[in-house]
């Protein structure tokens, strides 16, 4: 699937590769260092955490430099990649084809047991997986633990609950980053992927959050993310005009084609060696919302999976992710790759970054 590149307000034409948010992320670091959330143990653990997987040794940092606690999976777009028409989450597990995930809500003491336990050398703490995060009640109060406790956060938003309300309290919070996407600038264009979506309602949402940000001086970096579709991509000029009116940063990625493959491009046509092993082993931890400690997000939507370990009150994060069950994952991906794991044998992700 190809993406539309621009520079400024022109539009350079359309690429193949997979959108890697470089200058995205160089955005967040700015933002980090202004704030006061980068110091020099977090930096060192960040260069440890890749040197370790650079080597592929056992050992990695004191700290992941991402993590991801899922506090509930529930979301109210039903998009055609991730749901059925009822809302049933899809399992990835091809041995599972008429099965569902569970939806569950996490308690938020798990999400703050996290921030405590990694706070010194951990960048950055996202505050869901695989939902809806403004569905959750608690992820204001978990937005602003994470950032009194100087830690970067960041959410995917869909943009319906982006209410004045709900503006007012991520901003207060001290939220970093917001991406909100969209796959089309009409609604009969956005509904064909997103079921439940109302892009005039989502633009609406955001140019007030917009409004709201530069009211209060806030330095949250906003995103509108375009997903490109071949039928959506003649409303790409249009989200981009509105992108620019309101001081928006503007992105578009590749779409999720499945259950669309009859009128879709598949999403990646590189060729990928499965052999090669994935670094999110070496630098990031994933907590779905059944309180299992897994490698990544890919985890959360894959039935009968084997987990890390299981998050209790009384566990000790420090100790399993330098244990031998995370250990024992780097050394399966050091020696085979992703070949003879299920959930990572057709995964072909490479890097710390969004799923799409």
């Amino acid at each position: 699937m190809k993406k539309v590149l621009y520079l400024g307000r022109y539009r350079l034409g359309f690429s193949i590769s997979r959108n890697s948010y470089f200058f995205v992320k160089i955005k967040i670091i700015f933002i980090a260092l202004y704030q006061g959330k980068i110091t020099l143990k977090k930096i060192w653990n960040a260069i440890v955490c890749n040197l370790s997987f650079y080597f592929k040794t056992q050992k990695s940092g004191k700290s992941p430099i991402l993590v991801s606690v899922d506090l509930w999976n529930e979301c109210n777009e039903n998009c055609v990649f991730c749901r059925g028409s009822d809302g049933k989450i899809y399992d990835l597990n091809p041995d599972k084809k008429d099965s569902s995930i569970p939806k569950l809500k996490l308690d938020v003491k798990y999400f703050k047991q996290v921030v405590d336990a990694f706070k010194e050398h951990l960048l950055m703490i996202i505050p869901y997986v695989n939902g809806e995060p403004l569905m959750h009640k608690d992820i204001y109060e978990a937005i602003d633990y994470a950032n009194k406790n100087k830690l970067l956060t960041l959410i995917a938003s869909n943009g319906i609950l982006l209410n004045n309300h709900n503006s007012e309290r991520l901003i207060d919070a001290g939220l970093d980053f917001l991406k909100v996407h969209i796959s089309g600038f009409s609604n009969s264009i956005h509904q064909i992927q997103h079921r439940k979506g109302n892009v005039d309602l989502i633009l609406k949402n955001l140019e007030n959050f917009m409004k709201k940000k530069n009211d209060k001086k806030s330095n949250i970096l906003v995103m509108l993310d375009y997903i490109l579709y071949n039928h959506n991509r003649h409303e790409v000029d249009l989200a981009k005009k509105f992108a620019d009116n309101y001081g928006v940063r503007f992105n578009v990625r590749p779409g999720n084609p499945k259950f669309m493959e009859d009128s879709e491009n598949v999403q990646n046509t590189d060729i990928f060696d499965f052999r090669t092993a994935c670094d999110w082993p070496w630098k990031a931890l994933t907590i779905d919302c059944n309180r299992n400690i897994n490698p990544c997000c890919e985890y959360s939507v894959f039935s009968n999976k084997t987990p890390y370990e299981t998050i209790e009150d009384t566990t000790d994060l420090i100790k399993l992710w330098t244990g031998q069950n995370v250990v024992n994952f780097r050394k399966e991906h050091a020696t085979n790759g992703r070949i003879n794991l299920d959930v990572c044998k057709k995964c072909d992700r490479v890097g710390l970054g969004f799923k799409y």
